[in-house]
């Protein structure tokens, strides 16, 4: 439906709010759009007499904001300068948008950043059909509209280069069109558009980005999502609080938590002795090897994770030639992949082509993503690394707490979610020593970490889908040594887990306040991914205590 507001004589904001929303401002017989949610805005103008705009804006360009098509034709249509190409030309936003990584160098300053998405996953979308833009506008542009003037303000941190508007008239701001900062009743949109980079979330700089606005804007404020805000700059001091106070919670200790003590354990090449029989890279690697008395061996996650190094292959062959030499292994005859990110398996070619009859096995939610990453939109999956090969055929494809047995260890496969969904871990007992192996979802070196969520490996940070799922899983196990990505490991692990645990569960209802109706889910998934099965109602593991476990 429409509201009008009026903001002066002969001068009134028809908001019409749907999935999104479009603000018709009307004057002299002749109207202005700023963005478009629905494709069936020209016969609601038509069925209201109002008069088709002549000037069209867009705060930023995403689908569910630029639906206008070419139904106003010989209206001037403007989008900002960055993103012609995204509103106009989809052949050029699919070359850019298709994009594998050709400088594997570049991953310290870029963290996978690319044009229209993060480490191969499509993150910005174009119009469709493309719109028929006529011009560009600039920040700090003032564009003319009969005697209105509308100029151009950069709203950082929100998207990727979005605007918003100042309406003016005789040098008085009369109304913001804020774009999708802020949304009714003062409040983030989601957490996806402000995603930065591979784990990276712009909410830090978003508290003075509002509380500057709030001091410059005046009341009204036009989101492209949502309600009018009759307090605009009320509502953005609100939230700037209510953000803060969500980056406090992170910050929150129970008090008497103090880390283990790290371990100086021997070297084998390039490797850690963590146990006897138990090896972890120790170069920022993901590989974990397991070896028998016999000289059986199990890999946990075959990526060394050292993409700037033309010869890895070479080294990583190297690797297994000294196991052979000073560790007695014979064969490998398992990989077990964690989850589906490239680095983690990329180097399993090798092992399978050295060790005939080695069988690769993952989670089941896992081993669909290996099988079929084109099905997929996930960042940083095997395709992008552009190794040679884009899929790896799962032999054991795993069930959660479903037990298997390896040269005589049993092996429980359980589900780690919050480096990603679909992630899983391994718990075993090795040469007398209950180990827990996380992969990416747990990969710290003895410090309690809090609540964490990566937007685009499709990651909801609750008790059902987050990592609070996982480290409660884990409490209670008895495990003493945890055996994560990168290197990464710890002792007295129920300690850990359990400051964890309390650390999240602090922090969970800040981040709630910061979306409508604390809708995580809704906040976290980008519209149109698949949802996988976290609307099978996934049990989700009961409240953890404070009491350490026997």
């Amino acid at each position: 439906m429409g509201r009008g507001r009026e903001l002066g004589p002969d001068l009134i904001v028809y908001s019409l709010v749907g999935e999104a929303a479009s603000h018709v401002v009307v004057r002299r017989g002749r109207s202005l759009l700023v963005d478009c949610h629905s494709a069936a805005l020209d016969r609601w103008l038509a069925r209201h007499a109002l008069p088709p705009p002549d000037l069209i804006l867009h705060t930023h360009v995403q689908p569910e904001h630029t639906r206008e098509g070419d139904r106003f034709p010989g209206a001037t249509l403007l989008v900002h300068e960055p993103l012609r190409e995204l509103a106009t030309d989809p052949d050029g936003w699919r070359h850019k948008a298709q994009t594998v990584w050709e400088h594997p160098e570049e991953w310290g300053a870029t963290l996978g950043r690319e044009p229209y998405g993060i480490a191969g996953s499509i993150t910005l979308y174009p119009p469709d059909p493309p719109l028929p833009v006529t011009g560009v506008f600039r920040v700090g542009d003032r564009i003319p509209w009969q005697d209105l003037t509308l100029e151009v303000v950069a709203l950082p941190a929100h998207g990727r280069y979005p605007v918003g508007f100042f309406l003016e008239h005789g040098g008085r701001r009369l109304a913001f069109f804020c774009g999708d900062l802020i949304c009714h009743p003062g409040q983030l949109v989601n957490f996806y558009d402000l995603e930065e980079n591979y784990g990276g979330a712009s909410l830090a700089p978003l508290p003075a980005l509002l509380r500057a606005l709030a001091d410059e804007a005046p009341q009204p404020w036009f989101p492209s999502t949502g309600l009018p805000l009759e307090d605009g700059p009320q509502s953005a001091r609100r939230l700037a609080e209510a953000i803060e106070g969500y980056l406090t919670a992170l910050r929150w200790r129970s008090g008497d938590f103090q880390p283990p003590t790290t371990r100086d354990d021997p070297l084998i090449g390039r490797y850690r002795r963590r146990h006897p029989g138990v090896y972890q890279n120790d170069t920022f690697g993901n590989c974990i090897l397991f070896i028998t008395d016999q000289g059986r061996g199990l890999m946990v996650d075959p990526g060394p994770c050292e993409f700037e190094w033309p010869d890895r292959k070479t080294r990583f062959i190297e690797d297994l030639r000294r196991f052979e030499q000073d560790a007695g292994l014979k064969r490998i005859e398992l990989v077990l992949i964690t989850h589906p990110h490239g680095d983690h398996y990329d180097l399993a070619p090798l092992v399978l082509e050295r060790y005939p009859g080695c069988r690769v096995g993952a989670l089941d939610l896992t081993a669909r993503v290996i099988e079929a990453p084109w099905d997929y939109p996930y960042p940083a999956l095997l395709p992008w690394y552009h190794l040679g090969f884009d899929h790896l055929p799962v032999d054991m494809v795993l069930t959660a707490e479903k037990t298997f047995q390896w040269a005589g260890v049993t092996i429980r496969p359980v589900h780690l979610p919050g480096h990603c969904y679909c992630h899983g871990g391994f718990l075993l007992t090795f040469n007398g020593l209950r180990l827990a192996v996380t992969g990416d979802t747990i990969q710290s070196r003895g410090e309690s970490v809090t609540l964490s969520f990566l937007t685009a490996n499709h990651v909801v940070p609750d008790a059902a889908a987050g990592s609070l799922r996982a480290y409660r899983r884990l409490v209670g196990e008895g495990v003493e040594l945890n055996l994560g990505g990168h290197g990464s490991h710890f002792i007295e692990c129920t300690r850990v887990y359990q400051e964890s645990i309390r650390r999240i569960e602090h922090a969970e209802p800040f981040l709630r306040r910061l979306v409508p109706g604390g809708d995580l889910r809704t906040a976290c998934l980008r519209p149109g991914w698949p949802r996988w099965p976290l609307d099978e109602q996934l049990p989700i593991v009961p409240p953890s205590t404070t009491k350490e476990a026997p």
